[in-house]
């Protein structure tokens, strides 16, 4: 009997060694930290939404009685939006509205009409040039037709400090991927977000700094990354907004985890990216605050509360030593950059996430059900034991792995195969931890990769810089979007000659890309280089038929 009573005993601990070895060998399971793990989480800027209701009480107020003939205007109705301007009035029958800010050229006006008869009309007004007398037309038209038209003028304030000087140094309009309102938005590290048609003329600019995210939501507003006070230290505000500067949200975003990309730089705790799940719910990039790491984190909060619903550490994904070791760059303010996340985009096709890490010279799909790596784009070093056979091989003559790449996108289907994707990448080819040495900073590209993930291998399909040379090399940020009327891709090198100059460039999608478009950004501070270049239309159809101050 004590035979056997020692005997199960020691099956139960060997069982149990057996699981604890299982566990400790299978990162996924303890990449997700409970969500009051997170000491950080946003919460909701009571007083800026209740700030904006006694605003849009003032302009009902101001406007009662105002009639087509008579509209009332008022420009930045929201001290957000410098170059809008808001029109309300009544017609005394349903009537649709239709506006037009006059280009300084016959191909520059910006034109929207607003669905549907009214009798209430509430009209954003965007587009404006600054530092002008702007010609903007209002058109009302009955259900029978008939039109009658009422001309503004509208006169705006000059630029502020630390927008760049832009010159555009290539256009051919008629090959560009321009709908009627589109206009090419600079998203800064830091300083302004602005945005400028295919002259180079400055149309829209938001008046709080911004830093990395400026991105368009599924319903046609943004999400805008900013602070309280252009004058603070720190990037602590997260808005959803759109182009007039009216709010449907706004979060606090605690300063206590904020690091600094650089010196000189401000600090902040959303540090890159976010991407909208297909809940609403939106997946943030940022320090876990805990003392030893940075830029490793991403948490999921409920999009209307703030509250934390998921936490992913990175460092229960990869081997221990890839952080541990880590000594490819120094540590700031003592915290380790490892891994440097900047970029992140979901995949609907199989609930997952594609992640850029610039410090680890690495790509990765990760399961966001199991949190499980599908597969790595990077150079094998380092990735050893059991993470081998998730390393995606390289296939033609001329494919390299990208190396401290950003903005890791997806792109349509092309060959109709299952087992492929498609990514368009910034590669910015400046080896931080691994990859081809040889070529590192000989110049850096739009990169379009295409990886089978059921063989685990990859080859380079198309890419546009390394024709350029040195010309063009970015050691740090970078952008590559696809544009998906044309197939054109919008190239952003932000970073050129040690940060001196940004340059977006919109190119075909052939062999030999032909460059269709290319503006230069130049005099501006430190940080305020173009961290992404983005096309988004300032009437998208969406956000401005739901607009409303009532």
């Amino acid at each position: 009997m004590k035979k056997s009573l020692i005997f199960i005993v020691g099956l139960i601990i060997a069982a149990g060694v057996v699981f604890w070895i299982m566990d400790r060998d299978n990162p996924a399971q303890e990449a997700t930290a409970k969500p009051d793990d997170f000491e950080y989480p946003p919460t909701v800027a009571t007083d800026l939404l209740e700030e904006q209701e006694q605003l849009e009480e003032t302009i009902l107020q101001e406007s009662e009685g105002s009639t087509f003939a008579e509209p009332y205007v008022k420009l930045d109705p929201y001290n957000r939006s410098p170059l809008s301007a808001l029109a309300i009035f009544s017609t005394e029958e349903p009537k649709q509205v239709s506006v037009t800010v006059e280009g300084e050229t016959d191909d520059a006006d910006i034109s929207n009409t607003f669905e549907g008869y009214k009798k209430y009309h509430e009209i954003p007004i965007l587009g404006l040039y600054p530092d002008a007398e702007n010609t903007v037309h209002l058109t009302v038209t009955t259900e029978s037709g008939e039109t009658s038209e009422k001309t503004l003028n509208l006169e705006t304030e000059p630029l502020p400090d630390y927008i760049p000087t832009i010159k555009v140094k290539e256009v051919q309009k008629e090959k560009m991927d321009l709908a009627d309102t589109s206009l090419t938005f600079a998203i800064p590290s830091t300083k302004y977000p602005y945005a400028f048609d295919a002259n180079g003329d400055i149309r829209w600019y938001g008046s709080g700094y911004n830093s990395h995210v400026l991105k368009e939501l599924k319903n046609g507003n943004l999400l805008y990354l900013g602070k309280d006070d252009n004058s603070g230290n720190a990037y602590n505000r997260l808005f959803e907004t759109n182009f007039i500067g009216k709010l449907f949200n706004a979060f606090k975003i605690s300063e206590e985890a904020a690091q600094a990309e650089s010196e000189g730089m401000e600090s902040t705790l959303i540090h890159h990216d976010i991407a909208e799940l297909p809940s609403g719910n939106l997946l943030l990039t940022v320090n876990d605050g805990k003392g030893n790491y940075m830029e490793d984190t991403m948490i999921e909060i409920d999009r209307k509360t703030g509250e934390v619903v998921k936490v992913i550490d990175l460092k229960a994904l990869v081997p221990e030593e890839m952080y541990t070791d880590y000594d490819s760059t120094p540590k700031k303010d003592g915290l380790t950059d490892w891994f440097h996340q900047n970029s992140l985009v979901y995949d609907e096709s199989d609930d997952s996430i594609i992640i850029s890490g610039r410090n680890s010279d690495t790509v990765m799909k990760i399961d966001y059900e199991t949190n499980e790596i599908k597969w790595i784009l990077a150079d094998s070093e380092g990735w050893t034991g059991k993470y081998e056979d998730l390393v995606v091989e390289g296939v033609g003559e001329d494919f390299k792995y990208p190396a401290g790449q950003h903005d890791a996108t997806i792109m349509p289907d092309f060959d109709n195969n299952p087992d492929t994707i498609d990514l368009l990448i910034y590669d910015n080819n400046t080896v931080v931890t691994r990859g081809n040495e040889e070529l590192s900073k000989d110049y850096s590209a739009g990169v379009q990769y295409r990886i089978n993930e059921k063989e685990k291998t990859a080859e380079i399909i198309w890419s546009y810089g390394e024709e350029r040379g040195e010309e063009l090399f970015t050691n740090i940020v970078g952008s590559a979007k696809y544009m998906e009327d044309t197939g054109n891709r919008l190239l952003g090198f932000g970073h050129v000659d040690k940060g001196e100059r940004s340059h977006i460039i919109e190119v075909t999608n052939d062999q030999e890309a032909d460059v269709v478009f290319e503006a230069v950004m130049s005099d501006f501070p430190k940080g305020a280089w173009v961290y992404r270049g983005v096309r988004y239309e300032l009437y998208s159809g969406e956000w401005e038929e739901k607009f409303s101050v009532k």
